[in-house]
């Protein structure tokens, strides 16, 4: 691991009062996670879920104005 690097993580460990092994497994695990494979990720629905704020009756009615649900 480069030295600039690892100083880095280092920091952000104390920073945070975490071990730096937990500092690099976050890490690590979020860059696997971005990482999915094509076929075992999670579909377009999951990915997206709850990335409308608007409230649920808004929601359907705008839902309800759209040809292509009547198709």
């Amino acid at each position: 691991m480069d030295d600039g690097l690892y100083r880095r993580a280092k920091l952000e460990a104390a920073v945070r009062g975490k071990q730096i092994s937990e500092i690099l497994g976050e890490a690590l695990e979020q860059y696997l996670d971005e990482r999915v494979a094509p076929g075992r990720g999670l579909g377009v629905a999951e990915e997206t879920w709850g990335s409308i704020t608007l409230p649920r009756e808004q929601l359907e009615e705008i839902m309800a104005d759209e040809d292509w649900l009547d198709s």
